[in-house]
């Protein structure tokens, strides 16, 4: 099936040009009206609705957001919808840029783009879901893609609802009247230190062991409100049997249980029914990991 295109580009020379780039057949230019001014976003939506595109190639109007309302309003519609804006303007700022990706536009191009520029830009947008290669030749790839997709929406799921756990909690509990002590263990002092870093930049005050004998010495000791753990730990013990020694053992409950693998595959194991564990982590490795990894661990407040 091949994707159509609908260009809305004001510029006679620029739209003649971005048009001549798509002569091979591999793209379907839908004729397009010829476009009035440009009145409210809800109107130039309904006109782009009403021709079924693929993919919407228009001018960037920074003024009021009028080209990202005119995608939200549009994609509404027709929740495929893809938009691509070509840029101009000396007014665009970067932060106009960010809105338009954040909102969902695929693609950013300025005015002097080149061909070869247009046609990866093009590749790139479609080369998603598989709505247009032959349904019987791709059946197995759109499910498995779907599936993923499933998996991705419940993950985003339980992360806004443990975001939201915890912006009730900042909103309707006073400053300091929470413990905020932290018992680290692992066997690694690269990753004791790592991880002991990053939540005492978080305002956390942390303890660390290096064994398992140690660190159930502390937890008697010290009370700590949230306990992070290695799966591996020394002389084959895990983090599961820490927490069944901790908890099941020693009854000592009132702690929120977090055991750290760099192996998400493990994660199923570590979370099953009877082990005690309240949460697995993977390792934060990057700034988007470190930052759920510290919002998940500040749940441990809460529940």
């Amino acid at each position: 099936m091949t994707p159509n295109i609908l260009f809305y580009v004001k510029d006679k020379t620029l739209d003649g040009k971005l048009k001549s780039f798509l002569v091979d057949g591999k793209y379907r230019v839908l004729d397009n009206p010829d476009w009035g001014p440009p009145g409210s976003s809800t109107a130039l939506a309904a006109d782009i609705t009403a021709l079924k595109p693929d993919l919407v190639i228009m001018d960037y109007v920074s003024e009021d957001a009028f080209s990202v309302k005119v995608l939200q309003e549009a994609v509404d519609v027709l929740p495929a919808l893809d938009f691509v804006f070509v840029d101009g303007s000396p007014q665009t700022t970067v932060e106009n840029v960010v809105m338009a990706f954040n909102e969902g536009a695929r693609g950013f191009l300025s005015s002097d783009v080149t061909k070869q520029l247009l046609l990866t830009t093009l590749a790139r947008v479609f080369s998603g879901p598989a709505r247009f290669r032959p349904i019987s030749e791709d059946a197995s790839i759109l499910e498995s893609e779907n599936q993923k997709l499933g998996q991705k929406l419940s993950k985003l799921k339980v992360h806004l609802n443990s975001a939201q756990k915890l912006v009730n909690y900042l909103l309707t509990t006073p400053l300091g009247s929470q413990p905020r002590k932290v018992l680290v263990l692992s066997d690694s002092g690269y990753q004791r230190e790592l991880i002991k870093k990053i939540l005492e930049d978080s305002n956390f005050m942390v303890i660390t062991s290096a064994t398992m004998e140690d660190a159930i010495s502390q937890v008697l000791s010290e009370k700590p409100r949230i306990i992070i753990s290695d799966y591996n730990l020394e002389e084959g013990k895990t983090g599961v049997d820490f927490c069944k020694e901790v908890k099941f053992t020693h009854k000592f409950v009132p702690c929120y249980f977090v055991v750290c693998t760099a192996g998400e595959e493990m994660i199923p194991k570590i979370m099953a029914p009877g082990n005690g564990v309240d949460d697995s982590l993977l390792k934060p490795g990057n700034e988007t990991l470190i930052s759920e990894f510290i919002t998940r661990i500040a749940l441990g407040l809460i529940l």
